[in-house]
């Protein structure tokens, strides 16, 4: 995968540190698997699973200098969305339902041959791949979202990344408090804020609006991997 070569360019920047500067870089990652993104047209499953990977340099007190992260999200083929990678079963499998993106619309079953399962998998891209044609927000997709931020956590422990996550975002959904909330719990966990910490919360919603720690990616828990990963960098 294209974006993959980012990860690497991304080690060899490491590089350029010294072992003298106490820098380290880690490769983190989490994984789940979902129950979802709702059903086909049939009423039948759709199941996913969620790989986030993340490369990341830190200083010598911790704090990340560097941070990448991306995900690769496969569905079941009944999933109507155009962009979504695939996997329909091993070759030889029983098939499985296949959605028409046109129509959207269950338009047959999949023939699981070795040609066809290895066309799905080779035609696998990542959501920063996938770019605009993810189609979460045609104005700020998943990538620019993401992109915000990783601007964001640079220059934080991975401490303190998990700390703003627990102070700036829902308690249920995870995502960034939204000023105009009607639900109760979101409106008084904002409201507690003093006026630096709304300015926070206004910041990161112009560029994001996404939860990065549920079943869609465990960002959190990949950048806490990297760091539990890391290695000095020249040894």
């Amino acid at each position: 995968m294209k974006r993959i070569a980012s990860f690497l360019v991304l080690a060899l920047v490491v590089l350029s540190f010294t072992v003298a500067q106490g820098t380290s870089f880690g490769l983190g990652r989490s994984t789940v698997f979902r129950v979802g993104p709702g059903k086909d047209s049939t009423g039948t499953q759709v199941y996913s699973f969620t790989y986030v990977f993340g490369a990341v340099i830190f200083d010598k007190k911790g704090r990340i200098v560097d941070i990448e992260i991306d995900e690769l999200e496969v569905s079941t083929p009944n999933y109507d969305g155009e962009s979504m990678p695939h996997f329909a079963g091993w070759p030889g499998t029983p098939g499985y339902n296949v959605t028409d993106h046109a129509t959207e619309k269950v338009s047959g079953v999949s023939p699981n041959t070795v040609e066809s399962t290895t066309a799905d998998v080779l035609a696998w891209k990542t959501k920063r791949e996938r770019g605009d044609a993810y189609g979460m927000n045609p104005k700020n997709d998943w990538h620019r979202q993401m992109d915000a931020f990783e601007k964001i956590f640079r220059g934080m422990t991975v401490d303190q990344v998990e700390a703003w996550y627990k102070k700036y975002t829902n308690d249920k959904n995870g995502r960034p408090l939204n000023p105009e909330t009607k639900d109760a719990a979101e409106k008084a966990k904002y409201d507690a804020l003093d006026a630096a910490g709304k300015k926070v919360v206004a910041d990161v919603r112009t560029g994001a609006t996404m939860s990065i720690n549920d079943p869609h990616g465990y960002v959190l828990a990949a950048i806490r991997n990297a760091w539990e990963n890391r290695k000095p960098i020249g040894k």
